[in-house]
């Protein structure tokens, strides 16, 4: 009985092998196939839209801009109060803070840079504050400035908005 059993196992596997080596020689292959014979498939891709850019000149920057600020990404306002040539002045409220600002825009490449030059007034729950150094562009529309800042704590990120 032991034996009829074993034949028969052995006999089943012998036979799944042979029908599935079968199956592969006998079944297509991907070399076989020509790319006439692929199905074609055809698609048109809409465009992107792209804001136009809209011109930007220093004066663009006074004002009061609203957003995020630093590490925490908490509220900020930027207050832009003078011009001078490509440089501008302000100062940066948040968390209670002032920290006085300088800068200058270049036009051509619709960019900022400013440092923080001076701690006015610490925020109440603040024990401290790191003078950093930043950079960024405005959006296309000119109404929005994101950028990154560095201070001795490391990177941040910021934004703002014109009111």
């Amino acid at each position: 009985m032991y034996l009829s059993k074993a034949i028969a196992g052995v006999s089943f596997f012998a036979a799944l092998t042979i029908g599935a080596t079968a199956a592969y020689i006998a079944g297509p292959r991907l070399e076989e196939f020509t790319v006439a014979e692929l199905p074609q498939v055809s698609y048109t891709a809409a465009p992107i839209p792209v804001e136009p850019e809209v011109p930007v000149r220093a004066e663009d920057l006074v004002g009061t801009w609203k957003g995020t600020w630093g590490y925490d990404r908490e509220l900020c306002t930027i207050e832009i109060k003078r011009i001078d040539g490509n440089k501008f002045y302000g100062t940066l409220h948040k968390d209670g803070a002032v920290i006085t600002l300088a800068g200058t825009f270049h036009a051509d490449d619709r960019r900022v840079f400013f440092r923080e030059t001076k701690v006015v007034k610490l925020g109440s729950e603040m024990s401290e504050w790191s003078l950093g150094t930043n950079s960024g562009s405005f959006s296309p529309n000119g109404l929005s400035i994101t950028g990154t800042g560095t201070d001795r704590w490391g990177t941040y990120n910021w934004d703002a908005s014109k009111e």
